[in-house]
């Protein structure tokens, strides 16, 4: 896995020294035409870098700390100001493209070491919120949202994440009062022919549906729905069969849905749909909704079993906003917020990708553990910092990548299973900046 990490980190150095060097697919990622064009201290190479180090702390000290980390002299390195000037020149669109390329070098070094469940890559599909600075132009462009007490700047999060190889494969940031199903109607077809997507109970329309079903190659899923969500699902949920399928008839707000993303649909549209029945560890009676036809191939069990595996993007999603600090913005204009985003999960990804490094390590602790070992993510997050600016900066990716490793490797904790504590909700005081949490603390 090492040298699949250091092809994968070497041809994303390559994209960006082409990009640096290239007016013409520079000018993709850049507001002007001559943006980066001229030798400054702060180039684009650098200016990645520095996004990508994660600069969570006063801005003067984040700089200052990153020139040093490029042994550079005091004449050389340039003020918080110059970085909040050079940024507004870079589209936030380059962390996304460079995210995305990451994800395909990923598919392609690693091969038959990438985790399938059946043949299918399995991703998880969820939204979540994020909040934002109190700042005009971010309102203007995320919106707000709340009661008629509170209204906060929030935006609206979504990503898809493969669950079992922990790479989140797409993500972004939009305003808020954009709904989560209408954003995925426009991610379809970038799903890959043989994934498999898990979506939770928000999600359930017949459009999406027909859209998974409709594409050049039918995209499978198993939508979690409400008992009442249509009268065929509220039938099933009454009724004595545990698993059967039904066809489903268009509705008029599907069908202005789909027509406005170029399907010619009518009343007589339909769909089939397997519905099954599985029990919650609460007692409680939940309906999933597949095109898994083949019940012999996919049993309830198996299909229950498929559910469970999402609570993997719930537990990413606490992993970026806890420990990798999401909400903590280094810049107050949308831009620098989208380029923050993009650039973090570039580096969730790369995280991943070194932990995949230690896993041989891992395998020879678990020998004579009690407990299965894991890396420690938090701490992880400090190796991190400043040594992914040598990793894509400096000439040597093998040299960082190790170095990472046995960063990695020292910092290990159990994985106990079964593990379970009831929430305690406690009210605490938000007025101050700083307060101790007694599970973790900060690493970056």
């Amino acid at each position: 896995m090492v040298n699949a990490n250091i092809a994968i980190i070497t041809e994303l150095q390559t994209f960006l020294s082409t990009l640096s060097m290239d007016s013409s697919i520079r000018s993709l990622f850049t507001n002007n035409k001559g943006d980066f064009s001229r030798n400054r201290k702060l180039p684009l190479s650098r200016l990645v870098a520095l996004i990508l180090n994660m600069p969570k702390r006063s801005l003067s000290i984040e700089v200052n700390e990153f020139f040093s980390t490029l042994g550079l002299e005091y004449e050389e390195s340039c003020g918080k100001s110059a970085f909040c000037l050079q940024r507004t020149k870079l589209n936030p669109l380059f962390f996304s493209v460079w995210n995305d390329w990451l994800v395909s070098l990923f598919y392609q070094h690693y091969g038959e070491d990438v985790k399938r469940w059946r043949g299918f890559k399995l991703q998880a599909v969820d939204g979540s919120t994020a909040y934002l600075v109190n700042k005009p132009e971010v309102i203007d462009y995320f919106g707000i949202a709340g009661n008629g007490e509170c209204k906060v700047p929030m935006a609206r999060v979504m990503q898809v994440y493969d669950i079992l190889n922990e790479v989140t494969v797409w993500g972004n940031m939009y305003p808020v009062k954009v709904s989560e199903r209408s954003i995925m109607h426009y991610r379809i077809q970038c799903f890959a022919e043989d994934s498999l997507s898990i979506f939770d109970r928000g999600f359930p329309s017949f459009a999406l549906m027909y859209l998974m079903e409709n594409q050049e190659r039918p995209r499978y899923f198993v939508m979690r729905c409400r008992g009442d969500f249509n009268k065929e699902t509220l039938a099933f949920l009454q009724g004595n069969e545990n698993d059967c399928t039904v066809e489903l008839k268009a509705g008029y707000k599907a069908i202005r849905t789909l027509r406005d993303q170029g399907y010619l649909t009518t009343a007589e549209t339909s769909l089939k749909v397997r519905m099954v029945k599985v029990e919650l560890s609460t007692g409680e009676i939940e309906i999933l909704l597949t095109n898994l036809y083949n019940q012999l191939n996919y049993n309830v069990l198996d299909l229950k079993e498929l559910y469970r595996l999402k609570w993997a993007i719930e537990t990413s999603y606490s992993h970026q906003k806890n420990q990798q600090q999401m909400e903590q913005f280094s810049g107050h204009r949308s831009i620098c917020i989208l380029q923050d985003y993009l650039a973090g999960l570039f580096v969730s990804n790369l995280q991943c990708l070194i932990e995949k490094q230690c896993e041989p390590y891992l395998q020879e602790k678990n020998k004579t553990r009690k407990y299965r070992q894991k890396i420690n993510k938090n701490v992880s997050w400090a190796a991190l910092k400043h040594n992914i600016v040598k990793l894509f900066l400096f000439s040597n990716p093998e040299k960082i990548l190790l170095v990472l490793q046995k960063e990695f490797e020292r910092n290990i904790e159990p994985k106990r299973p079964g593990r379970h504590n009831p929430r305690i909700k406690k009210s605490r005081r938000l007025t101050g900046k700083y307060y101790t949490v007694t599970n973790y603390r900060r690493a970056i």
